[in-house]
């Protein structure tokens, strides 16, 4: 019975960064729904190839191990607080263009990307 939440935990985690989609689809305004889910759907993926490219340099705890903590850690850790504060601004931010909120999204998504590749390397 152990083994049975031993995996279950460890598969929850894998795929923990999901729970945003639901969130995002009931936080944000009915006309962003789409570009925000788009954008969770960029993050995540974007962190799964992260972590895969970590893995094949044989550096999981980054190049200079600073932290103890693996790379799919860090960049769990920060496309979730970046997410959450892309989901705070899209709230309120209700009457955006939808080529502002594209182009926010955007720039959010870069500011990510870069960021976490920086956690994952240290």
């Amino acid at each position: 019975m152990s083994a049975f939440f031993t995996n279950f935990s460890q598969g929850l985690y894998n795929y923990i960064d999901l729970l945003w989609l639901p969130v995002a689809w009931f936080t944000v305004h009915k006309h962003q729904r789409l570009k925000t889910i788009a954008f969770i759907t960029a993050c995540i993926l974007t962190l799964r190839t992260q972590v895969e490219l970590m893995d094949s340099t044989g550096f999981d705890a980054g190049f200079l191990p600073f932290w103890d903590a693996s790379a799919y850690s860090r960049g769990l850790i920060t496309y979730g607080l970046v997410i959450a504060l892309f989901l705070i601004l899209a709230y309120y931010s209700p009457r955006t263009d939808k080529v502002v909120f594209f182009a926010a999204a955007l720039s959010i998504y870069i500011l990510a990307f870069c960021t976490s590749m920086l956690l994952m390397a240290l």
